[in-house]
């Protein structure tokens, strides 16, 4: 999210950015945001620019802003994602947007897998174990968990342009990542497919780990395709 911004409405991509963040659960509802100096510097805007997409924001009930001593602009417990907006979101994605989306997440994620089958270190497989399996049934815990999984496989394969790439993409599912978590099926499937993920990347074979991530995504999207059916 952090990145320089393209030509064309700044306060418009600021504010897309930040709300697809929140939507796809890459930033959790009360996680704090930077302050206007450090959010302006990241961006490359002006600290005016920042606060305009916050308004904005605010307008949106995606962010508050609270004054004093330990205030800042955090996200929204309004953000939390629910079934309703989710199936709403599933029913005015198109099967081909839902595929392409799909294939070019897959296309990312399989090659920060073959990095990290060459460049993961006991500590970055220790990170992945920890994103297996939640401790409950909360769909947004575990909606969390599989975001992050993706996220930690990235870093572990250290090539930052492709985890920028990789983070990007995931935002573009936004609240449609929730919806398959509410399954417990899925859920559990899911964890199977990121066991065997670490496996194949502790093994540093990268056609495996290739291979599992696929299933992985896979998984998700032959999930989402399915329920699409039955929403249309």
């Amino acid at each position: 999210m952090f990145t320089p911004l393209r030509s064309g409405s700044l306060v418009d991509q600021i504010s897309e950015r930040v709300a697809e963040a929140a939507e796809s659960g890459l930033l959790q509802p009360g996680q704090r945001l930077p302050n206007e100096t450090e959010f302006a510097a990241a961006v490359g805007v002006s600290p005016l620019t920042i606060r305009e997409a916050l308004a904005r924001l605010r307008s949106a009930k995606v962010v508050v802003t609270t004054r004093g001593r330990n205030g800042g602009s955090f996200i929204s417990p309004e953000s939390e994602p629910s079934v309703a907006r989710a199936e709403e979101r599933l029913r005015d994605t198109t099967r081909v947007q839902l595929t392409e989306i799909s294939a070019h997440l897959e296309a990312l994620a399989t090659g920060c897998a073959r990095a990290a089958a060459r460049r993961a270190g006991p500590r970055d497989l220790d990170v992945l174990r920890t994103h297996v399996a939640a401790d409950d049934d909360d769909p947004a815990l575990w909606r969390r968990l599989e975001t992050e999984f993706l996220v930690e496989v990235a870093a572990a394969g250290r090539i930052a342009r492709l985890a920028r790439a990789l983070l990007q993409t995931q935002s573009e599912f936004g609240v449609l990542s929730f919806l398959p978590n509410t399954d417990a099926t899925y859920r559990h499937g899911a964890a199977d497919h990121r066991l065997l993920v670490i496996n194949a990347i502790e093994s540093r074979s990268e056609s495996a780990s290739e291979d599992t991530v696929r299933a992985l995504v896979g998984h998700t999207t032959s999930w989402l395709l399915t329920r699409h059916a039955t929403l249309i």
